[in-house]
This record gives structure tokens, C-alpha cells and sequence, in this order.
């Protein structure tokens, strides 16, 4: 085990390994779907959808109700913008809201 943290290896952490596990269970959840169905119906990649909820889910410290609820809210917000004359792909909204809650 010295070994192992001599070369830089660390245990993780408890509430890291809680924390994805309650995410995993978050995004697999029949309400996080059924959301993903209705935005996906919508015109937004499912990947992008998961991506904004992960950000919530953290966010929000794990709060599930409000992740859905501010993240429909940006959702149709986003969607009520006419993006086409400035040619935005959904990623990149996805980075500016990462930009926007203190993400990357």
C-alpha cells in the first residue's frame, strides 16, 4: 500500500464514489427519461440533455426535483432563441452553461 502511494495512487474518496452512484442512478431514473424523451422531442441531443442534467445534479447537490426543474426551464428558454443566424451547435451552448455555473 506505501508502494501504491508513493507512486501517486490515492484511495478515492466515500462521497465521490456516493456522489456517481447517486448520479448513474439520477440519469437512469424513470422522471430523468421521461424529461430526456420530452426535450429529445424537442430538437436537443440526448447526450447534451444528460450533459446539462449532470451539471444540475451537481449543482444542486443531488437535489433531483430542482435539477429537472431548472433544467427544463433552460431547455425552453434555449429553445425560444433563434440560434440559426448564429450557427451555435448544442455543444457549445452546453460549454456555455458549463461557463455559466461555474464549470469549466
Amino acid at each position: 500500500m506505501i508502494a501504491m502511494a508513493e507512486q501517486g495512487y490515492r484511495m478515492p474518496e466515500k462521497r465521490e464514489e456516493t456522489g456517481e452512484a447517486e448520479l448513474k442512478q439520477f440519469l437512469q431514473s424513470r422522471e430523468t427519461q421521461q424529461f430526456t424523451e420530452q426535450w429529445h422531442g424537442e430538437g436537443y441531443t440526448k447526450a447534451g440533455i444528460h450533459e446539462l442534467l449532470t451539471e444540475l445534479h451537481i449543482r444542486f447537490s443531488g437535489d433531483e426535483k430542482k435539477a429537472l426543474e431548472r433544467g427544463g426551464e433552460i431547455l425552453a428558454v434555449l429553445k425560444n432563441i433563434d440560434l440559426g443566424k448564429f450557427k451555435v451547435k448544442p455543444e457549445g451552448l452546453v460549454k456555455a452553461i458549463k461557463k455559466i455555473f461555474g464549470g469549466e
